[in-house]
């Protein structure tokens, strides 16, 4: 006789889509992306911040920052409060002065957190190489993303690396063949986001030598 998952395919799709859900042992439950949709936030199994980025990029980070870094980060939130736990220095810049206000008192006292605002001495996507230090990891992950990749190469050391979340070859091909020309080469991750349904893309831009050893 037919098994019921050969008569019924859609009935066994269902089971192991509730399964995905609701089991203990899978992986959106593992890696947090559950809770991220009950709180609305992007956040491990414990609760504890990672970037609205995709899984596998996490993971990488994870294994590669260390506290000999510091990084400079264009928009804030979790991701700031992740990268505070990994890295020695944190400055991140917020152009959004409600939500400035919001996150402020729960950064970590290694975060330099700055609101942003135009006065006519640097444009936001100038600002990162407008600091008083280079840093090691450049995270371009708010507004002007095309326009900020154009600049970020004079805010990174010689060891320096630059990551893109949401990178679309198509939408940001300018910077990315700016970084091309300065020398960079390109790793890409794509997979899943916290509480998302579809895959993302991160890419870092790297050259020989780079703090994340890549």
């Amino acid at each position: 006789p037919m098994s019921l998952k050969r008569l019924f395919p859609s009935v066994s799709v269902f089971v192991k889509t509730l399964g995905l859900v609701y089991s203990k042992r899978s992986m959106l439950r593992t890696l947090g992306w559950v809770e991220s949709v009950r709180t609305g936030k992007p956040c491990r199994k414990d609760g504890s911040p990672i970037p609205w980025m995709n899984y596998h990029v996490i993971r990488f980070l994870d294994e590669r920052l260390n506290k000999d870094l510091s990084l400079f980060e264009y928009g804030s939130g979790n991701s700031t409060m992740f990268y505070a736990s990994k890295v020695g220095y944190v400055k991140s810049i917020e152009m959004d002065e409600g939500w400035f206000n919001y996150v402020r008192d729960s950064m970590p006292d290694n975060v330099d957190l700055v609101l942003f605002k135009a006065d006519g001495t640097a444009h936001y996507r100038e600002i990162s190489g407008h600091q008083d230090r280079k840093f090691d990891v450049v995270v371009v992950d708010a507004a002007e993303r095309t326009e900020c990749l154009m600049h970020a190469d004079k805010a990174v050391t010689d060891r320096g690396v630059i990551m893109l979340d949401d990178a679309t070859p198509e939408v940001h091909a300018p910077g990315m063949e700016h970084l091309d020309s300065k020398g960079f080469r390109r790793l890409d991750f794509e997979g899943l986001k916290p509480a998302s349904i579809r895959a993302y893309r991160t890419s870092i831009f790297y050259r020989d030598g780079n703090c994340l050893g890549i």
